[in-house]
């Protein structure tokens, strides 16, 4: 419990300064100015957070495995692992972003303005493999606190650029996105280094092999996912001002609540599930049963909080007119924070137990599934309809997840059993 209020904190410290960009965008700038500089950063955002989580979760899984072994990965093995990340970052960037740009330029009537502000902020996604890198290897060595705390650095940096000078150049507040990215990697090394001197002393081997296992797979499904709101924002491009700004809010005000369910009760989670290969059942099940059970009432508590706290904003009449749809659509998407919580831990596990291929198809099956929704809602209810189908593709989704975790977790535990008892000879 003092591990998950530790957490908590930080979560609070790392998240909450950060969601707040798209409130600050729509509140010192002008609606076109805002939906023009959110859209332009969303291109590096979704890359990102396709390159963040593929990273991260790899290299907490894949430490976590080697530490379960007693052992720590050597020198040349750590920097074969990087060069494969930084490669994969570089040809996803090199790939998604004339992609994304030039799809949302399509819809936009300041499409040169646009495509020079996606330039600025196209090295996003590079710096943030190399953050998450360092990210995951504080996690899987038992120490999430730094790593939750600076998460959300990246956005923090032009929202604080805009709170300090509202009329700054729209290149400029872009710019500070990749500036909040190298702040993050800085702070990470550091806390890394630390964490290095004092744990190879302890350990009992030396790897000499890091696998960067199901990267490519984990990047692809994140990628397939992050079709979602790129759809989502195709259709809300063609919808008039406002709507944009609307969806970011609702995105945020939501995104706020998962990642601190996230942040606080599974990050740190997945360093111990990444050892399953290596506990014997008796030990593992008991501990999982566990998890379950808080992570249940955590995202049901989330949930209700989230929603009577929109509810509170918007009767109190306190919000200004620009905010008052996007905490509308943040209600309403609030309802989704149980199902996205376990779709969380369903691609932990998946990646725990090296099983990401299914995470393809399950991302292609959401994306077409999201993209008719989308249509049919949109079609029937007009933009609200956006965020009713994001609701309902999350909960069906959460049921595919289900029927997949009871048959792989199982299969996992103890998989490494006989490996370690060779390598120690009991």
């Amino acid at each position: 419990m003092k591990k998950d209020l530790s957490s908590a904190v930080a979560a609070v410290i790392g998240s909450l300064p950060g969601f707040t960009l798209p409130f600050v965008a729509a509140l010192v700038l002008s609606p076109r100015a805002s939906d023009l500089l959110l859209l332009a950063l969303s291109v590096a955002i979704t890359q990102s957070v396709i390159v963040s989580s593929a990273v991260d979760l790899t290299t907490i899984a894949e430490y976590g495995r080697q530490f379960g072994r007693g052992a720590e990965p050597g020198p040349a093995a750590v920097r074969a692992f990087r060069w494969r990340v930084l490669r994969f970052a570089l040809l996803l960037t090199l790939l998604v972003t004339p992609a994304l740009a030039f799809a949302y330029a399509s819809g936009s009537s300041d499409r040169g303005e646009f495509l020079a502000l996606v330039a600025v902020v196209a090295v996003s996604p590079v710096l943030a493999a190399v953050a998450s890198m360092l990210s995951g290897e504080c996690v899987a060595r038992g120490a999430p606190v730094v790593p939750v705390a600076v998460q959300a650095m990246r956005s923090l940096v032009p929202a604080m650029l805009l709170l300090a000078w509202p009329s700054a150049p729209l290149w400029l507040v872009a710019a500070a996105l990749p500036a909040g990215e190298v702040i993050r990697g800085l702070i990470l090394m550091i806390s890394c280094r630390r964490l290095r001197r004092v744990q190879a002393r302890e350990a009992k081997e030396q790897a000499e092999v890091l696998p960067a296992h199901g990267l490519i797979a984990q990047a692809a499904s994140s990628g397939v996912t992050q079709l979602g709101p790129a759809v989502d924002r195709l259709f809300l491009t063609s919808s008039g001002t406002g709507y944009i700004s609307a969806y970011e809010m609702a995105d945020r005000l939501m995104y706020a609540a998962a990642q601190f369910f996230s942040l606080t009760f599974v990050y740190r989670r997945v360093a111990t599930w990444a050892r399953l290969p290596t506990m014997e059942a008796d030990r593992a099940e008991p501990m999982l049963r566990r998890d379950a059970r808080t992570l249940g009432v955590a995202s049901a508590v989330l949930t209700v909080a989230g929603v009577l706290g929109c509810a509170a904003a918007l009767a109190s009449g306190l919000l200004p007119a620009d905010w008052t749809r996007g905490f509308w659509w943040g209600a309403l998407v609030m309802l989704s924070v149980p199902a996205h919580g376990f779709n969380v831990v369903g691609t932990r596990m998946l990646v725990v137990s090296r099983k990401q291929h299914f995470m393809v198809w399950i991302a292609i099956a959401t994306a077409v599934l999201n993209a008719a929704l989308d249509a049919a809602f949109y079609l029937w209810i007009g933009p609200i309809g956006i965020v009713v189908a994001t609701v309902a593709v999350r909960w069906i989704m959460a049921g595919v997840y289900l029927i997949l975790l009871r048959r792989i977790v199982p299969r996992t535990i103890g998989q490494d059993l006989d490996d370690v008892r060779h390598a120690t000879g009991s």
